[in-house]
């Protein structure tokens, strides 16, 4: 059974783009062994990553990256099960769209930025409902 999650993420601090370089690096290098594959992109101090592969092995490299300090603000946009895969040929292809000078993946940049913006909303007002429930429900005992 394959599984493939896509999370965004905030860097902790600002990297180079050699630093970048080398995460992917490291990444084809680890996902290789472990039969996973998937894309890594930055852009503006974030990241935004596919992985897919086996179940377990996904979950391994998950539960690693959570516990990462290079992450914050970490939001988990999906996990699928019984999938095929999307990026058979790449281990880890890591596009620095800082860095890229294709135009045509210039609208990414915005794309990335967007989804990450939106799933910080959407966990702000999943808190004020939570809250507002919490209120309400002690008013009524």
């Amino acid at each position: 059974m394959l599984k493939r999650i896509k999370y965004v993420s905030r860097f902790d601090k600002p990297l180079s783009a050699d630093a970048i370089e080398e995460i992917g690096a490291q990444s084809q290098k680890n996902n290789a062994a472990m039969d996973l594959t998937g894309l890594l992109m930055s852009s503006g101090g974030l990241f935004y990553q596919v992985l897919e592969g086996p179940a377990e092995a996904v979950d391994e490299v998950y539960g690693r990256i959570v516990a990462d300090g290079r992450h914050t603000d970490l939001l988990l946009i999906s996990t699928e099960n019984d999938v095929e895969r999307a990026f058979p040929d790449w281990s880890m292809q890591t596009i620095n769209l800082d860095a890229a000078s294709h135009v045509r993946l210039f609208p990414l940049k915005a794309l990335i930025k967007a989804v990450f913006e939106q799933g910080r909303l959407m966990e702000n007002m999943m808190w004020a409902i939570e809250r507002t429930v919490q209120h309400e429900m002690r008013r009524d005992d």
